[in-house]
């Protein structure tokens, strides 16, 4: 009985390994820019803690365009079907169990976009010598509001469910500061860097759903690409991920679709 059983479990780990042998894995790259490459971001003006924040420089970090017209802060998350459940790259157990820090720093949020996984604590600092307070306003994990010293620091427990949209993060102290939260129970998202480029790491090869997202948008459903006009519904986008490389272009964003309002 004790021999069957052993085999039987040999044959299991056998088709374990050759099953995960056999899942290839790409990279997936994106790049947008903003259509009005000269765009400047308006200055904000402090009315509270006026003698630190004020020679801060803050500027309205909604809509953050880089030298060259990138577009920075554009999320991009797969998405996959309801009751689906995505294959990770061994590579990504080193950071299941980490920490993801936002920090009040220079009385904004540092980084402005962030993206966790629900494994992951959620750390809240504060260098700065006044105090902060942030206050998350989450649809599947609920709220919190939490007060941070000045050169203090929290540590938050896992989040239970992961989130379809990044939630907004505030400052009930300082009403200019705000930042964004993605949670998700996978490691498939990124954030667009100066150059407007976002790249995510060993996705799973197949064809997903991607959404792309932006803090003016919402959900990106209508970009550029060259002088073709690409229209993705609800910002989701699908995607054969193909072993190694996958460059899906460059997009351009135009302002009708960062400011909804010039559609009304």
């Amino acid at each position: 009985m004790k021999r069957f059983f052993s085999l039987s479990l040999v044959v299991a780990l056998l088709a374990t390994a050759g099953s995960a042998v056999a899942q290839d894995w790409g990279n997936v790259k994106i790049k947008f820019s903003y259509e009005d490459k000269d765009f400047a971001a308006k200055k904000l003006v402090p009315d509270k803690d006026v003698a630190f924040c004020g020679p801060k420089m803050l500027k309205d970090e909604s809509l953050v365009v880089g030298k060259d017209g990138g577009l920075q802060n554009v999320v991009v998350y797969l998405l996959p079907a309801v009751g689906k459940k995505v294959p990770v790259h061994p590579d990504y157990e080193k950071t299941a169990t980490g920490e993801v820090k936002v920090d009040n720093i220079g009385c904004r949020y540092e980084p402005h976009v962030a993206v966790i996984r629900t494994t992951q604590k959620l750390v809240l600092g504060n260098p700065d010598p006044i105090g902060h307070n942030v206050k998350g306003d989450l649809f599947n994990n609920g709220s919190f509001n939490e007060l941070i010293p000045a050169k203090g620091e929290l540590k938050k427990n896992p989040f239970a469910k992961a989130e379809t949209q990044p939630s907004p993060l505030t400052c009930s102290i300082h009403g200019w500061m705000n930042g964004w939260l993605l949670v998700k129970d996978d490691p498939y998202a990124g954030v667009s860097n100066e150059a407007g480029e976002v790249v995510i790491s060993n996705v799973p090869a197949g064809t997903w759903n991607f959404v792309v997202w932006q803090e003016k948008a919402g959900y990106v459903d209508k970009v550029k690409q060259g002088t073709k006009e690409v229209e993705w519904k609800r910002g989701r986008m699908s995607v054969t991920v193909k072993k190694g490389e996958n460059d899906l272009g460059s997009f351009v964003v135009p302002a009708s679709t960062i400011d909804k309002k010039l559609r009304k």
